[in-house]
């Protein structure tokens, strides 16, 4: 199975609108935006998530099984970017995809001399933030609030990028 991170380029709206609403679909309680407003969304919409946001697709034999995004971070995020979106294929996780995808983050850390990567995961979702700390994120020492869901609040998690890393 070949399997590749690719970088989104300005022509993937549709693509990207697909795969964020099947991720949306897949896995509801994951995310602060939610399927039945993303599905309304016009295609400005998500042209302009892809000219003010780095996105990511993963790829397993031509077929699109994740996805993420990269921010410059807000200087309120404790780190230089911040990730959003991370999905993967309920049938492709633990399989190694998500330290790809890191790799592809690094990537962009490098070309932007960045050192730190910060995201956000609700608390309930412990197998993302056990797959988060596997991939050598560390948890926040307190829950921050919600941009997305007012009330409701977040673990920030941290990746600090070495030499080595």
């Amino acid at each position: 199975m070949s399997i590749e991170v690719i970088t989104a380029t300005i022509n993937d709206v549709d693509r990207l609108r697909a795969l964020r609403l099947t991720a949306l679909h897949d896995a509801p309680s994951a995310f602060g935006a939610k399927y039945d407003d993303e599905i309304k969304k016009p295609v400005l919409e998500w042209q302009e998530r892809l000219k003010n946001t780095t996105w990511c697709f993963v790829v397993a034999d031509g077929v699109d099984i994740g996805l993420l995004a990269v921010d410059r971070a807000d200087k309120d995020r404790n780190s230089d970017c911040w990730l959003s979106s991370w999905w993967i294929s309920e049938e492709f996780r633990g399989g190694g995809i998500p330290k790809l995808m890191l790799n592809w983050v690094e990537g962009l850390c490098a070309e932007s001399n960045w050192k730190k990567i910060g995201l956000g995961v609700w608390p309930e979702n412990l197998r993302a933030i056990a797959a988060y700390k596997k991939l050598g994120f560390t948890q926040a020492d307190k829950p921050l609030p919600s941009r997305s869901i007012p009330g409701l609040m977040y673990l920030a998690m941290y990746y600090e990028i070495t030499k080595s890393s």
